[in-house]
């Protein structure tokens, strides 16, 4: 089963178009197009690359910052990162966004602490950014400080945070992943429950089951996905009332393939 995906806006999105698919994808942070040249590869395969784009970080103009950080990032070379992070700081907002994103096409480690500081970024779409690469990195230690993004005033921020969250796998994100679920805005109730989905655990079964009912049809395609995630049985009959009473023609047909991924899991043993 295909999540249907869109990049809307420079932070995070979830997009819904007037008969199109629905988006339950974080969005990376790309306001300029860069594809590589016919050709090219890693930097690995190309020394000289990488310190060509790492002076051009120092440039005067914040635009050919901005791009030489998005093209270190598809160079995916481990030692465009100390540039990258020095970076970090730029005046532009647009180029520090830019630098996050690069770093998590690299995806070292090393960026960990200075991405967790960028949370306490004055820009949304940057504190946003840093919050779903943080969870591109898979490091526990970026658990509590996104547990505090998850208050935001921010619910693009707040929708990062929970998508972070889930892709750490951390079951202390559990409770407070379940009372974001009553979050004012429909795309952070979609992105904490797609992050219990990621969970998998058996307790956020209850809280999802609830949202099958939501007022948004984004948040209740959300549940259902993540409840057959979880593959517990015991939400076979919530959904399949779902399924029945959604009047809408997408969202009904992505609830029944969950419901029929949930019938189809294992029984426990």
């Amino acid at each position: 089963m295909a999540l249907l995906m869109s990049l809307l806006s420079s932070a995070l999105v979830f997009g819904l178009q007037a008969g199109a698919c629905l988006s339950l994808a974080p969005a990376p942070y790309a306001p300029h197009a860069f594809t590589l040249q016919s050709g090219s590869v890693p930097g690995r395969d190309r020394p000289d690359e990488v310190s060509k784009l790492a002076s051009r970080l120092k440039s005067q103009a914040a635009a050919e910052r901005r791009e030489a950080a998005e093209q270190l990032g598809y160079l995916e070379d481990a030692r465009a990162v100390g540039p990258l992070l020095e970076v970090l700081k730029d005046k532009d907002a647009d180029v520090r966004a830019a630098c996050v994103d690069a770093l998590g096409f690299i995806g070292d480690k090393r960026a960990v602490g200075p991405l967790i500081a960028l949370l306490k970024d004055d820009i949304a779409f940057v504190r946003g950014a840093a919050a779903r690469v943080l969870g591109q990195l898979v490091d526990a230690s970026a658990v509590e400080p996104l547990l505090v993004s998850l208050r935001d005033a921010q619910a693009s921020v707040r929708s990062a945070s929970a998508f972070g969250l889930g892709s750490l796998k951390d079951e202390r994100a559990l409770p407070e992943l379940v009372r974001v679920l009553k979050d004012e805005s429909p795309d952070v109730r979609a992105a904490a429950s797609t992050a219990l989905g990621s969970l998998r655990d058996k307790r956020g079964v209850d809280p999802l089951i609830q949202l099958l009912k939501d007022e948004s049809r984004l948040v209740r395609v959300a549940a259902a996905i993540s409840l057959a995630d979880i593959g517990d049985k015991r939400a076979v009959a919530a959904l399949n009332d779902a399924v029945t009473n959604e009047k809408e023609d997408e969202p009904r047909t992505q609830m029944k393939e969950s419901l029929q991924r949930l019938k189809a899991a294992p029984d426990p043993s």
